[in-house]
C-alpha cells in the first residue's frame, strides 16, 4: 500500500483536487454573488479581528513550543521563536514534503540559537505531539457536543457529564500509553505488527512510534509543570483558531456560539488532515468549511463563500509575513556569523 501511494502520489493529488473542486464548483454555481458583495461590505474591520485572533492562536502555539525547549528556552526569544514557527508552518502547508520540510527548517534556525540538534528535534516533536493530542481532545468533545445537540437542546447536563467522563478517559489513556516509562504505545504497535505483519505495520513506523513515546515520557518525567502548561496552551491555540468562525458569523448577524465554532474548526481540521497531500489543502479546506457549517445549521452558499474567502485571505497575509520573517531570520543569522 505504501509503495502504491509513493508511486502514484502525484496522480492521486490531482484526482483528489479535481474531485473537490468539482464539488465546490457546484456550490459556486448556485451562489448569489451580489449577496456575497453585500456580506463583505458588512465586514470592513472584521478581517483585522481575524488577523488578531490568528496572531493569538500562533502566539499560544509558540509559547507551548517554548516550554517544550526545557532549559534551552532562555536561548531564544519568544519573538524569534514566533518567526521561526511561522516560517516553518507555512512551508509545511505548501511544500510537497509537508511537515518534514517545515520541521527541518525549524531545526536549522534553532541551530543558529546555540540549541543542540537533539533538543531542537525533541522540542519540535513534543510540541507537535501536544498540538495533535489537544486537537484529538477537542475533536472528541466537539463530536460529543454535536451528538447531544442533535438529540437535545443546547448544552445539557448530559453533555457536561459525558464530557467529564471523556476527559477522565483521555487523561488515563494519555498517562498509560504516551507518558508511562514502559512505553505502552510502542508496545501496542509492536503487538499490532505481530498480528497484522510487517506489510501493514512497518519496522520504520514502529521505530517512529517508539521515538515519539520515549520523547513524551522523558519530557513529562523531567517537566511535569511545563507539560501541563504546554498542553493547555495547545488547546488555547485551537480555540483562538475557532474564534475566526465565531467572529465572522456573529458579524454577519447569525446566531452561533463558541462551542459551535470550535466544532466547525475541529471538523475542518479533520478534512485538512485527510487532504494533507494537496499543497495548501486547496479546495479541501473550502469543502470542509461547507460541510461543517452545514452541520451547525448554516447551509447558505453565500455565507460559506464569505467565510472561505476571509480565511484564505488571512492565510495569504501570514504567508506574506512568513516571507518577511524569513528575510529577517536570514539577516540575523548572517550578522551572527560575521560577529
Amino acid at each position: 500500500m505504501k509503495e502504491f501511494f509513493s508511486k502514484y502520489k502525484t496522480p492521486i493529488k490531482v484526482i483528489l483536487l479535481l474531485v473537490v473542486l468539482a464539488f465546490i464548483g457546484q456550490f459556486i454555481k448556485h451562489t448569489n454573488f451580489q449577496q456575497i458583495g453585500n456580506y463583505l461590505s458588512q465586514l470592513p474591520y472584521t478581517f483585522l479581528g481575524i488577523l488578531w485572533v490568528s496572531f493569538l492562536a500562533y502566539l499560544s502555539a509558540t509559547y507551548s513550543w517554548q516550554l517544550c525547549l526545557g532549559e534551552d528556552d532562555k536561548k531564544v526569544s519568544t519573538s524569534k521563536l514566533f518567526m521561526i514557527r511561522n516560517v516553518g508552518e507555512v512551508l509545511s502547508v505548501f511544500n510537497p514534503t509537508s511537515v518534514i520540510a517545515g520541521e527541518a527548517l525549524k531545526v536549522h534556525y534553532l541551530k543558529g540559537q546555540s540549541i543542540s540538534k537533539e533538543n531542537s528535534i525533541s522540542s519540535i516533536l513534543m510540541s507537535r505531539i501536544l498540538i495533535i493530542l489537544s486537537a484529538i481532545l477537542l475533536l472528541s468533545l466537539s463530536a460529543l457536543y454535536l451528538i447531544v445537540k442533535l438529540f437535545g437542546t443546547g448544552i445539557s447536563l448530559i453533555f457536561v457529564l459525558l464530557a467529564g467522563l471523556l476527559m477522565i478517559g483521555f487523561g488515563y489513556l494519555l498517562a498509560r500509553f504516551l507518558l508511562h516509562s514502559k512505553l505502552y504505545l510502542a508496545r501496542f504497535f509492536g503487538s499490532l505488527q505481530t498480528k497484522l505483519g510487517a506489510k501493514f505495520i512497518s519496522d520504520e513506523l514502529i521505530h517512529s512510534v517508539k521515538e515519539v513515546n520515549r520523547t513524551a515520557h522523558i519530557f513529562y518525567n523531567r517537566n511535569h509543570q511545563r507539560f501541563r502548561w504546554a498542553f493547555f496552551l495547545s488547546i488555547v491555540h485551537w480555540i483562538f483558531g475557532a474564534a475566526e468562525f465565531y467572529l465572522i458569523l456573529k458579524t454577519l448577524g447569525l446566531e452561533t456560539s463558541l462551542p459551535n465554532a470550535v466544532a466547525v474548526e475541529m471538523g475542518v481540521i479533520l478534512f485538512k488532515t485527510a487532504g494533507a497531500i494537496v499543497p495548501g489543502q486547496l479546495g479541501v479546506e473550502e469543502y470542509g468549511n461547507k460541510v461543517m457549517l452545514g452541520v451547525i445549521g448554516i447551509a447558505s452558499n453565500e455565507i460559506w463563500l464569505v467565510v472561505s474567502i476571509l480565511r484564505r485571505a488571512r492565510q495569504i497575509f501570514w504567508v506574506g509575513v512568513a516571507v518577511l520573517f524569513s528575510w529577517v531570520l536570514r539577516k540575523s543569522k548572517n550578522v551572527q556569523i560575521n560577529q
